[in-house]
């Protein structure tokens, strides 16, 4: 059985793969249908349609920070991860920062470990009376 420390490296490569545009690298860790649901829009993808839309996306993340990790086995071949992203990111030419709590869905198939389902939701402070 896997570990959190496994599916959270597993996490952070996936991130990684982002920051450094490996496309490669990411849809390695996809599985063959995923889902995205995120401000954005819910979105279902393979690994070719994330190849399109990551080399034709105008957004990088430059850098990131996970924490308040936290991972559950409702299965022993399903691990969902929950946690913190610090994101710092360019769009348009322009930096960005961007706090967000995410979910991922990993999987395991043949023995791998793949991405199935990712959340993300833009941390809100908390109304204040005024």
């Amino acid at each position: 059985m896997a570990t959190h420390d496994e599916i959270m490296e597993l996490e952070r490569r996936f991130w990684r793969s982002m920051r450094d545009m490996d496309v490669d690298a990411a849809v390695a860790l996809l599985d063959e249908e995923s889902t995205s649901v995120s401000g954005w829009g819910i979105h279902h993808f393979g690994p070719d349609e994330y190849r399109a839309m990551a080399l034709s996306g105008n957004a990088r993340i430059t850098s990131f920070e996970l924490s308040e990790e936290r991972v559950i086995f409702p299965l022993p071949d399903v691990a969902v991860a929950t946690f913190k992203a610090r994101q710092s990111f360019s769009m348009d030419g322009k930096s960005h920062e961007m706090v967000v709590y995410d979910t991922t869905t990993w999987v395991r198939k043949g023995g791998q470990w793949l991405a199935c389902a990712h959340t993300e939701t833009p941390e809100q402070k908390a109304a204040t009376n005024a």
